[in-house]
């Protein structure tokens, strides 16, 4: 007899191994436990994450797929993480170990690192990228991402300003030639009387 049939029977007649599932209503957490089986809320912590990064990093906004994974991975650990602190590593009514949320947690804590060394999001993988970028620049394949109208406003400004900027790096030259000529002559003055 399948579930299908036993739920055909009237309630006295079911075999005793015949569960009826249970109606929950629309969100209804009673036997969600962690959540990082259920997308409604591991997409949210996911969806947060991301709107964060893409905040502080907008430069990772043209790599969508990419953010998606590293917050998938990293909300769930995150959930797990949250639930084991909860509830413990251990089961206090068998006195065993939670093998399975465990072993979860530690392929999504890994899933999450991989995801964060591709993404540049830790010291060593971000000195790489912008070593990588910095190469790439200096060989010609990466052109510096410029905003022309910004560079422009920039260019007015300096030009709008009460010193002329070129005369100013000029008379700095000037000056710095004029300082070193000293120098020299003084130094000549010094061996002269010397001698």
């Amino acid at each position: 007899m399948t579930a299908a049939e036993a739920a055909a029977l009237p309630p006295e007649d079911r075999p005793a191994w015949y569960r009826p599932p249970q109606p929950y209503a629309e969100g209804n957490a009673e036997h969600l436990g962690p959540g990082h089986r259920s997308p409604r809320v591991y997409s949210r912590v996911a969806a947060a994450l991301v709107g964060g990064l893409v905040e502080s990093r907008p430069d990772l906004a043209a790599h969508p797929e990419a953010l998606a994974s590293w917050a998938d991975a990293e909300a769930r650990a995150a959930l797990l993480r949250y639930y084991l602190d909860e509830v413990g590593m251990i089961d206090e009514q068998t006195g065993e170990t939670r093998e399975t949320l465990l072993r979860n947690l530690d392929r999504f804590e890994r899933r999450a690192s991989d995801a964060r060394q591709r993404l540049g999001l830790d010291p060593r993988s971000e000195a790489e990228l912008a070593l990588l970028r910095a190469r790439a620049m200096r060989e010609g394949q990466l052109t510096p991402q410029i905003d022309l109208g910004q560079l422009a406003a920039q260019g007015r400004a300096v030009l709008d300003s009460a010193a002329d900027p070129v005369r100013a790096a000029l008379d700095r030259v000037r000056a710095e030639a004029a300082e070193v000529a000293q120098t020299h002559d003084t130094n000549a003055d010094d061996r002269e009387a010397t001698q």
